[in-house]
């Protein structure tokens, strides 16, 4: 089992492919599995690098040291341990935010950068879902919290097409659940970013993606991102919602691969 020893915590990671390097950076909650739709995809082309955050997996949970600017640490002195120091970023979510902080304070070791379904900093309805995620997960364990997890990430259409496989995971165990203390630290890490302040500082070419059917983050997140990220561009996927990195895998994946392949 690959681990790096990265600012006091043990990191569970995997490689896949060669070329240059691709470091994708998952939501909150997500382990670096979360990527199975996008791996087989992407190394094809690229040295593609998933793994564990602090608090999530298989990586080590420590009491205290969840924060954006944390997970940013982590990000970097994980590619130092594999002895990369450019990579292009991919950050889904809380990873887009995580992504931004790295690509703001350390432009010199981004490449290029994908934000997809993310935004500069938590709105009204970010909050009210962390904290009535927060509030399951404390009262009723991680079954309920995760019960509200494709509520916040399917479309209408997931639901139709696949409702009785989401019947029957209503209220199963999570394989490797992330204890009490991890889930509150990822959710206080999401509610106190803030990179509106040092979007003008991120320098490497930049794609944000949305779905059209996003609600979590809506349009207007999107464009000011592209408002304050200097160059870059907006591209809108038809069908998918804030979950469309697994609803249209597909769709997403071309979209990336097509924006990262003048740059590779």
């Amino acid at each position: 089992m690959p681990t790096a020893r990265v600012n006091g915590v043990e990191l569970y990671y995997e490689e896949h492919g060669a070329g240059f390097p691709l470091l994708l950076l998952m939501g909150f909650g997500g382990d670096c599995h979360a990527w199975s739709r996008q791996v087989p995809a992407f190394a094809a082309r690229y040295r593609t690098i998933v793994y564990d955050y602090r608090g999530v997996g298989q990586s080590e949970k420590p009491p205290a040291g969840y924060s954006i600017a944390q997970f940013a640490a982590d990000a970097l002195s994980l590619l130092d341990h594999l002895g990369i120091a450019r990579a292009h970023l991919l950050g889904y979510s809380m990873g887009g935010r995580i992504a931004q902080h790295v690509a703001a304070h350390h432009p010199e070791r981004v490449g290029s950068l994908v934000l997809a379904a993310t935004s500069a900093k938590p709105n009204a309805l970010n909050l009210y879902s962390l904290k009535a995620g927060a509030y399951l997960y404390e009262k009723c364990g991680p079954e309920a919290a995760g019960a509200f997890g494709p509520l916040v990430s399917f479309t209408h259409t997931y639901f139709a097409q696949h409702l009785p496989e989401l019947m029957r995971a209503l209220g199963q165990p999570a394989a490797n659940p992330m204890p009490l203390h991890a889930y509150l630290g990822h959710v206080r890490a999401i509610e106190e970013h803030d990179t509106t302040g040092v979007l003008a500082q991120i320098l490497a070419p930049t794609l944000v993606l949305f779905g059209d059917q996003e609600w979590l983050n809506p349009l207007a997140e999107a464009e000011r991102l592209v408002r304050g990220i200097p160059g870059a561009r907006l591209q809108i996927l038809p069908g998918g919602g804030h979950g469309f990195v697994w609803e249209i895998a597909d769709a997403f994946n071309d979209a990336v691969l097509a924006f990262l392949e003048p740059v590779r």
